[in-house]
C-alpha cells in the first residue's frame, strides 16, 4: 500500500494543453510552464486535458487555474 501511495505523489496528474495531434496516434501537449511532452490519449488541438504518466485521462475544465512550487 505504501508503494502506491509514494507512486501516486510521485507522478501528480497535470494540467495541459493540446498542441498537435501527431501521425502515430499520440498527442503534443504543453505545460502553463512551456514544457511539452507527446502523451497517449484523444483530444481536440487548443484544449485542456487531464495528463499523467503521459496519458490523457480526459477533459479539463476551461477556467483559470495556476499552479505553485512547494
Amino acid at each position: 500500500m505504501f508503494k502506491q501511495i509514494k507512486k501516486t505523489f510521485n507522478n501528480p496528474r497535470q494540467i495541459m494543453k493540446v498542441t498537435k495531434v501527431n501521425i502515430d496516434g499520440t498527442l503534443t501537449v504543453s505545460s502553463a510552464s512551456g514544457g511539452s511532452i507527446n502523451a497517449i490519449g484523444t483530444g481536440n488541438i487548443n484544449t485542456w486535458v487531464y495528463v499523467q504518466e503521459g496519458r490523457i485521462l480526459g477533459v479539463a475544465a476551461t477556467l483559470p487555474h495556476s499552479s505553485i512550487e512547494v
